[in-house]
C-alpha cells in the first residue's frame, strides 16, 4: 500500500492574557536586543526628563500606554512608541536622523507584526498588532534638538474574562 506524506500536527497553545508590565518588559527586551537602541523608558511622555539623558543613551525607545479597551475575550492596548535621537543644532543631519529613527521604529514594530509568523522574535505569538500603523515625524518636540518618529500601535491580547481566577471570596 502507498502511504501519503506524513503530516505533523502542531498544537498551538492558547493565547495568554498580557498585563501592562509584561508589555513593557517585552519592549525592554526588544530595546536590549536591538543593536542601535541605547535606552528604553516607559511611562507618561510628559514625565520624561530628556535633560538627564546623556549622549550615550541615544537613540532611545520610549513607550506610553495611552489606554486599554476591554472587550469580550480581547484586551486592546493603545500604545505610543517614540524613537528619538539628537541632531546637530544647525539641523544638517535631520534627514539622516529621520531615516535612521524611522527604520528603528519599523524594526520594533516588526517584532510584533512578525511574531505570528516567526518564532524567532523576542515577541511571543500572544500579541496581534492591528495594521496599518500610523507614524509621525517630529523635531524639537522637547527643549533640545531631539528628532525622530512616534508611532501609534494597537496590540490585541487575550482577555480570559474568567471569574474563577479573579480574587473574590
Amino acid at each position: 500500500t502507498r502511504q501519503g506524506p506524513s503530516r505533523q500536527v502542531t498544537k498551538r497553545r492558547p493565547i495568554q492574557m498580557k498585563s501592562y508590565i509584561q508589555i513593557v518588559n517585552t519592549l525592554q527586551a526588544i530595546a536590549d536586543k536591538h543593536l542601535i537602541l541605547q535606552h528604553f523608558h516607559a511611562g507618561p511622555l510628559d514625565e520624561v526628563d530628556i535633560g538627564k539623558l546623556d549622549q550615550t543613551q541615544y537613540p532611545f525607545l520610549y513607550c506610553e500606554i495611552l489606554g486599554v479597551s476591554i472587550d469580550n475575550g480581547i484586551l486592546t492596548y493603545d500604545i505610543e512608541l517614540l524613537v528619538a535621537d539628537m541632531i546637530k543644532p544647525d539641523l544638517t543631519d535631520r534627514n539622516q536622523v529621520y531615516s535612521d529613527t524611522l527604520q528603528i521604529l519599523h524594526d520594533v514594530l516588526d517584532m510584533f507584526i512578525q511574531s505570528l509568523a516567526n518564532s524567532n522574535t523576542t515577541v511571543d505569538d500572544d500579541y496581534k498588532a492591528e495594521l496599518p500603523l500610523s507614524c509621525t515625524p517630529f523635531t524639537v518636540r522637547f527643549d533640545n534638538e531631539l528628532t525622530g518618529w512616534s508611532g501609534s500601535l494597537s496590540l490585541e491580547v487575550s482577555n480570559a474574562n474568567n471569574l474563577c481566577i479573579a480574587p473574590f471570596s
